[in-house]
């Protein structure tokens, strides 16, 4: 339905529901564990919030990168068995570029405010 809140706004309630009202009610271990819920509630809301095409070009990428076609999962495996091998290194045109790219995207995800990440994402 049009009307109903958007997943991650319902999301962001109950993060700060979490931290407003629980944490402050529950013992210092409970209130950790609290803590550790209403992050995981706040990234599972930045992964929904992501662009749509970040995933679609993670996987082009990789598939220019290996010159290969299938799915993310499977290209990523397979650079991940070429970089242990040696078969793909920083030399590898492109290589670099790519590892930042999802580096950046992760962080994105798990770590907004982390600074060196903002100062990545500002260059």
């Amino acid at each position: 339905m049009q009307d109903l809140p958007k997943d991650p706004d319902l999301l962001a309630v109950v993060a700060e529901f979490l931290r407003r009202e629980v944490m402050p009610a529950v013992s210092n271990g409970l209130a950790f564990r609290v803590r550790v819920a209403a992050n995981v509630v706040d990234m599972v809301q930045r992964q929904l919030t992501q662009p749509e095409n970040i995933a679609a070009e993670e996987q082009q990428r990789l598939r220019d990168l290996l010159g290969e076609d299938g799915d993310t999962r499977l290209l990523t495996e397979r650079l991940c068995q070429g970089i242990a091998n040696g078969e793909f290194t920083l030399d590898t045109p492109g290589l670099a570029d790519f590892l930042w790219f999802v580096t950046l995207h992760k962080v994105a995800v798990d770590q907004p405010r982390y600074s060196g990440y903002l100062n990545a994402r500002d260059r």
